[in-house]
């Protein structure tokens, strides 16, 4: 395998999270178009089955920029923190927090949050998950 070959890829999301969720009203609320709508019930996987407890109303953005990802990062806090009076209404509705997912076959990653952006971060006041997934390659 070349470096070229390798994967690393990271995004960020906002997520509402909770039991018959009105997913409209979330959207209209928020001003953002969802990436994706997990209702409940929708099977999530096959193989092991497993299938969507709760209703997820997800805005997903890859971090892939020529600015670089801390940038990009702190475009969609800032487009997140233009809806955040909608955001304290939504939380009626259901758990609501931001999730960082890093993947990657290197065995060792890190992620560097600039203080800008957790500033940013803190502004917005929601929790932060940070998710990485690595498929533990050996070697450089």
């Amino acid at each position: 395998m070349t470096e070229n070959d390798k994967i690393n890829h990271a995004s960020l999301a906002l997520m509402v999270i909770g039991a018959n969720l009105p997913l409209d009203e979330i959207t209209n609320t928020l001003g953002i178009e969802p990436t994706k709508l997990i209702r409940q019930g929708d099977i999530l996987n096959r193989l092991p089955l497993i299938v969507a407890g709760e209703d997820e109303w997800i805005y997903a953005q890859e971090l892939e920029s020529p600015q670089g990802r801390d940038e990009i990062m702190r475009t969609i806090l800032e487009k997140i923190a233009q809806s955040r009076d909608g955001l304290e209404k939504v939380k009626q509705y259901g758990e609501v927090r931001l999730r960082l997912h890093v993947q990657s076959n290197y065995a060792q990653m890190a992620y560097c949050l600039m203080p800008e952006t957790l500033s940013d971060l803190a502004r917005i006041g929601i929790p932060l998950d940070i998710s990485s997934v690595s498929w533990g390659e050996i070697g450089m």
